[in-house]
């Protein structure tokens, strides 16, 4: 049986970086619509000259070289006529610069757009590819609940599922909701077996750009005595699981409920947990005798681009309740550290 007890411990030291040339993920807003000019970033630690290529096209909008004069000039047109159709294409445009052309459409404005990649070359040496994420603002993946419960599941709650609620009440407004199906007491009162909200498909794997950004989240209860609720330092508010981080013995990081205040108490209530090393985040020693320690940043980092489960609790008390979740959203930080690139 895995402890959940979460105690603090001092951090754990940072891995070194060992990529020799770095290829930037990085984030760009673009409204529909509109033509972005992007800047690729490339780092060599030699200082070498870098090539910057085309590696992969985005599946909506659309990728272009500069025309020539804004090239040289600054001068619009911007773009080229035609857009970039065969990769890998070698940047042509000054300082690593190319345009994206995002067209009016219905896809989600809280979610990412499009993604890209490109490479960079000394001549001899390329570098892992690096991802362009094209998102209108921080959002880069959400859930509102509009139409379904959008492939959010119940963990630990003998399969029974979320019921989808398509109507509004306050800040809630199209959500799902859970309630226990089962109580198994411990002695101490608290549940032996807590249940959580489990995040689709949609929110896991490469999540990079999630570092240094937020996870928001709003959650409500109709149901529920909250004057009995389990322990809190055995109840994490948000669990992120990497099943193949740490040479695939797996990593699980906790966000404590005492790291975001008010305790949650039925009340409608929206959190916002920094997707930070340092915030208040915690590591499973996976050995009930060790204390949980703050992950490095890199450990972090590695967590969030191979997410394989994002959970948020819905089981705050020692008896039934029934706990509502909406407006679920990943916003996007300032990027991968460079400190990170080539450690995992």
């Amino acid at each position: 049986m895995v402890d959940h007890r979460l105690t603090n411990a001092p951090r754990s030291t940072p891995v070194a970086a060992t990529a020799s040339l770095v290829a930037r993920n990085l984030v760009y807003h673009v409204d529909p619509g509109q033509d972005v000019v992007i800047t690729l970033k490339g780092f060599s630690m030699a200082g070498n000259a870098l090539t910057f290529s085309i590696a992969t096209l985005p599946a909506a909008g659309q990728l272009f070289q500069l025309s020539q004069v804004f090239s040289d000039y600054g001068y619009d047109p911007k773009k080229q006529p035609s857009s970039i159709a065969v990769v890998p294409a070698v940047v042509t445009g000054s300082n690593n610069r190319v345009v994206f052309s995002r067209p009016f459409s219905s896809s989600p404005l809280d979610s990412k757009f499009a993604e890209f990649t490109y490479t960079v070359t000394d001549g001899v040496v390329t570098s892992p590819p690096g991802t362009i994420t094209i998102s209108q603002g921080l959002g880069v993946m959400s859930s509102q609940f509009y139409l379904d419960a959008d492939g959010w599941t119940i963990s630990n709650n003998q399969n029974v599922q979320p019921v989808y609620e398509p109507t509004s009440c306050g800040l809630m407004s199209y959500y799902i909701h859970g309630t226990d199906a089962l109580i198994q007491t411990k002695s101490t009162g608290d549940d032996a077996q807590l249940w959580y909200f489990a995040a689709p498909t949609k929110f896991l794997n490469n999540q990079w750009a999630t570092y240094g950004g937020a996870l928001t989240f709003t959650l409500s209860a109709s149901e529920g005595d909250f004057s009995l609720p389990n322990a809190v330092a055995n109840a994490p508010l948000v669990i992120l699981d990497c099943a193949t981080c740490n040479l695939n013995a797996g990593v699980r990081l906790a966000w404590p409920q005492a790291a975001s205040t008010p305790l949650f108490t039925g009340a409608v209530q929206t959190f916002t947990i920094p997707l930070v090393e340092t915030a208040g985040w915690l590591q499973d020693p996976k050995n009930t005798l060790l204390a949980w320690v703050p992950p490095t940043q890199c450990h972090l980092m590695e967590v969030l681009t191979k997410l394989s489960g994002l959970s948020i609790l819905g089981d705050f008390t020692q008896r039934y309740e029934t706990v509502a979740l909406d407006a679920v959203v990943l916003q996007h930080g300032p990027g991968e550290p460079l400190s990170c690139y080539g450690t995992f």
